[in-house]
């Protein structure tokens, strides 16, 4: 018997796995793409947290030094502070229980700024001290534990620290609140 050979020739044939194989290789591009592009994303949202983390610990920082500063002192030399001639020693500020105070504050002229030598911060964190008494103490301006002191009694002094912290660059500002009673 014989055989027969059959053979296709070239005319016959359609290309269909040729039009398969570019789909395929389309698909794993885009897939690809989005993952380079994903990766992209996490890594800068990555970057922005650490800044962000880096202005958070340089304002944290700010605070204990103004927190120590105030409990270290007698309180003769407190009252000195607050005689109008130490920046960034002041009575309480109207508005100052406001985020938006913060923000628009002069902390280049009205801060005492620290000179811890912290790395990675665009600039080094800066503190606010505010003497604040108990019977204007008001908590309707911003979160504050508010109090009205009694008659007999004398109005608590009470000390509002906000500090500013900076991160890696400009853009990253924390700033903080913390309250004192020497």
């Amino acid at each position: 018997m014989r055989k027969k050979l059959y053979v296709k020739s070239l005319q016959q044939q359609s290309g269909a796995t040729l039009l398969v194989g570019l789909v395929i290789l389309l698909l794993m591009t885009f897939i690809g793409l989005a993952a380079i592009r994903g990766s992209g994303m996490q890594e800068l949202m990555a970057g922005n947290m650490r800044d962000r983390q880096l202005a958070f610990q340089a304002a944290e920082a700010a605070l204990r030094v103004a927190e120590f500063k105030l409990e270290s002192e007698s309180e003769l030399a407190i009252s000195t502070l607050f005689n109008g001639t130490n920046t960034g020693y002041v009575e309480q500020m109207d508005g100052s229980s406001s985020s938006e105070f913060w923000l628009v504050y002069d902390w280049d002229g009205g801060s005492v700024s620290t000179n811890l030598g912290l790395d990675n911060v665009a600039s080094q964190p800066a503190y606010v001290v505010e003497k604040i008494e108990g019977s204007v103490w008001n908590s309707d301006e911003g979160g504050d534990i508010g109090f009205t002191p009694s008659a007999a009694a004398p109005a608590p002094e009470y000390y509002r620290i906000t500090s500013r912290g900076v991160g890696g660059t400009e853009s990253a500002i924390v700033i903080l609140h913390s309250t004192a009673d020497p």
